[in-house]
């Protein structure tokens, strides 16, 4: 599988993560500098509020992309088995003002892939999302991964990429999926919208998918092409269920 990387883009969420990190613990530590004046109590807890809300997106952020392996970077290990000839991964390319943060362009149209790596139970009822467990607990891991709304950001990222075909005047084929990738995540999917599947089977689902003969490399090339207008780029090759659902198809 040939991989395209937007590294200048994962550089400047390090940045923002380390920079966050540090004003949220300047607001919080300076807060002990005001509890000995009785006046300044109340902007005291307005500042204690910002620099907690600060910190925490920053410690995200850090755990996000300042790790290894990166989301990117599992999803990779997962899918190094697919031929580089047919099938290309591009990773946090911008459409406009979104960035897709995972695309594959396979023989049978382009499938975006929205990952998530928190553990525990996580259960999902058409689009509605829950992250169940001990309510106290929820209060030590908002530092860590968070759900959000999959279904939402999956929504998003297909309606930049529709935008861009339509610019482009392709016809192409979009695929959506919602993959888990902490091994210590419980699964329990009722009716989703889009598929929802943990890390293992990504890529006996990508397997499955059908190709589509009016996707042309000509096509293929077209698309890629656009998205060379990137921060940085690496380029690299990685080495060796349930079916997909379309998401919509834009016609020429």
């Amino acid at each position: 599988m040939r991989i395209v990387r937007n590294t200048g883009y994962i550089g400047k969420r390090k940045r923002l993560a380390r920079v966050s990190a540090l004003i949220g613990f300047l607001l919080l530590g300076s807060t002990f500098l005001m509890i000995f004046k009785p006046d300044l109590v109340l902007i005291a807890y307005a500042i204690l509020f910002a620099g907690f809300i600060v910190f925490n997106f920053g410690m995200q952020q850090l755990g996000k992309w300042s790790r290894s392996p990166r989301n990117d970077e599992l999803i990779d290990a997962r899918l190094k088995t697919l031929p580089d000839s047919k099938y290309t991964m591009v990773h946090y390319a911008a459409f406009g003002k979104r960035v897709v943060e995972h695309l594959l362009v396979h023989p049978g149209g382009l499938l975006v892939i929205i990952s998530r790596e928190l553990p525990g139970k996580v259960t999902v009822k058409e689009k509605r999302w829950r992250k169940t467990g001990a309510g106290f607990t929820r209060f030590f891991s908002m530092s860590g991964p968070q759900l959000g709304n999959p279904t939402a950001d999956l929504e998003a990222d297909v309606e930049a990429i529709e935008k861009y075909l339509e610019e482009k005047e392709l016809g192409i084929d979009i695929y959506g999926v919602i993959v888990f990738l902490n091994e210590r995540v419980e699964l329990v999917a009722e009716d989703p919208i889009y598929p929802a599947i943990k890390a293992d089977l990504l890529l006996p689902f990508i397997n499955a998918m059908e190709p589509d003969n009016t996707f042309t490399n000509k096509d293929r090339d077209t698309f890629l092409s656009g998205l060379s207008q990137l921060d940085g780029v690496e380029v690299a090759v990685a080495k060796p269920t349930k079916r997909p659902v379309k998401v919509k198809r834009r016609a020429a």
